[in-house]
């Protein structure tokens, strides 16, 4: 499981189609939400967003709950969404802000619309309480998935009360009691400078998993002892993204296969007139020994996987540079299939130019692992 802390469309229901999704990184995820067609006094929060709560012994939210509610164990799914709680819509002197609001806008203007998830202020129970804002649907299909944010702090800054926000994936089995077989989660450490920050949960659904039932969202832990504070127990959550796991700027780095260190690759991900772009070399050698390179830029991209076709820049003289006098020829091509974005396998199919030249043969699913890479976004942006 990968987790870091990334930016924000449509709905989607209630269930996860994870097959045939298009491989362009500006096609439309699978699910969006980024709060813009919400108004301040609606109700609920919409677009099907609810909520459960649990309780542990002790002073962490850590191992399994000793309670839990949701609206779906009362028989009632008229009160499935959850309600919106902010200044608009809680009843004027209770001071009710519990579970999740709209912030239309948030930060008074200087962010757009978001969702701001709470601590229950109101917690009696002895022991921390979470409390979690999600989406659910049913899987229908196995995938690598990248659930993505932003996120921001309240107006009036991070939680100062020992509160612990932070972003969640849950798989339950529905023939098993509902028993949790998947739970991954990162703590959403807010900008200390600056609005906002951004992060990302990748994880794999297997086939087991088909037919179960897969939550994401967020949560809010907070423990009796260490106060509670409504200004700034929360955090604002935007451009709330799910989609199958594909490349992106994040799988841009060095890469190497550990039992072949004496070659590699630079592989940069990008985005370049509104679409994807890839720019890959290949330190590598001749069947003599010699040193030479592959350059590619023109990327195919389908999905996890990339093809590349590799040019041989030869004959060129140093301080002259030439690129017209000295045509690149074709080296072959190239397939790289990213499990993650610091793990893949290369393929190569060399052109004749490389076998008569280079001696080169053909390569197929060499393991590669990523050396370094410098922090980039998991996910292309939406849009330009």
């Amino acid at each position: 499981m990968k987790h870091t802390i990334r930016h924000s469309f449509l709905t989607f229901g209630a269930l996860l189609v994870a097959g045939a999704v298009s491989t362009s990184a500006l096609a439309q995820p699978i699910f969006f939400d980024d709060f813009e067609n919400r108004v301040v006094d609606q109700p609920t929060i919409g677009n099907e967003w609810t909520w459960y709560d649990q309780w542990f012994d002790g002073s962490s939210c850590e191992g399994e709950a000793a309670g839990g509610f949701g609206p779906f164990d009362d028989g009632d799914p008229s009160d499935y969404e959850a309600p919106n709680r902010n200044f608009a819509t809680v009843p004027e002197g209770t001071d009710d802000y519990y579970r999740a609001g709209l912030e239309v806008p948030a930060w008074d203007g200087a962010l757009s619309n978001m969702l701001r998830v709470y601590g229950n202020q109101y917690i009696t129970y002895d022991g921390c309480h979470r409390v979690l804002v999600f989406q659910e649907m049913t899987i229908v299909e196995a995938a690598t998935m990248v659930f993505s944010f932003d996120v921001a702090k309240d107006q009036f800054g991070a939680p100062a009360n020992g509160e612990i926000t932070g972003a969640f994936v849950k798989v339950l089995d529905p023939a098993n009691g509902y028993a949790t077989v998947l739970f991954e989660r990162v703590e959403t450490l807010l900008p200390e400078n600056g609005l906002t920050d951004s992060g990302y949960i990748e994880f794999t659904l297997s086939e087991d998993n088909v037919g179960q039932l897969l939550q994401f969202g967020f949560y809010n832990d907070v423990v009796p002892a260490l106060g509670h504070s409504w200004g700034t127990s929360a955090a604002l959550y935007d451009n709330v993204t799910l989609d199958v796991s594909a490349i992106g700027p994040a799988h841009s780095g060095s890469f190497y296969n550990v039992d072949q260190a004496g070659h590699g690759f630079s592989t940069e991900f990008g985005v370049l007139n509104g679409a994807p772009f890839a720019v890959i070399y290949w330190y590598t050698y001749d069947n003599l020994g010699n040193p030479i390179f592959f350059i590619g830029q023109d990327a195919v991209f389908d999905g996890n996987t990339v093809t590349i076709t590799f040019y041989s820049p030869t004959g060129m003289i140093f301080g002259e540079f030439n690129p017209v006098e000295f045509p690149l020829d074709v080296a072959g091509t190239a397939t790289f299939v990213f499990s993650d974005s610091s793990n893949a396998t290369f393929s190569y199919t060399p052109s004749e130019f490389s076998i008569n030249t280079w001696g080169h043969s053909a390569v197929t699913d060499l393991p590669l692992v990523k050396l370094f890479g410098i922090p980039a976004d998991r996910v292309f942006p939406l849009s330009q």
